[in-house]
């Protein structure tokens, strides 16, 4: 083996210690493992704060930012939507006001909530 080839035992230039954070697309990343494969080792910052408080994100559900802020980490800034429910908001978010956009998604939330106790009630 030559000189300047990597040696048994020795890190990477790159290797951070575990707690360490980057940012990645937007997005806060903290190294919570250290198993040499970066998709289990970093895991979201918002992620952990919300698993903390609230336990594991269910399937089918996506955590997202209230105010569309990926920097902003905070619990309150935080919910937890659908699939459909986040494809329902992006269709709409480019064509019009930001206020309008939340009072749209709060009626349709509002209507969904009324249909789905008529139908309960009607069972």
């Amino acid at each position: 083996m030559g000189e300047t080839q990597f040696k048994k035992g020795h890190r990477s230039h790159t290797w951070v210690p575990l707690g360490s954070e980057k940012l990645q697309d937007g997005y806060l990343l903290r190294k919570v493992s250290d198993t040499g494969y970066p998709p289990r080792d970093w895991r979201p910052v918002h992620r952990i704060i919300w698993e903390e408080a609230n336990g594991p994100i269910p399937q089918g559900s996506i955590l997202c930012f209230k105010d569309g802020d990926k920097t902003h980490i905070d619990l309150a800034n935080l919910e937890l939507v659908t699939r459909s429910e986040l494809a329902r908001r992006n269709r709409m978010w480019t064509n019009y006001p930001r206020e309008l956009c939340e009072t749209i998604h709060l009626a349709g939330v509002l209507k969904r909530k009324i249909r789905r106790r008529n139908r309960e009630e009607q069972d």
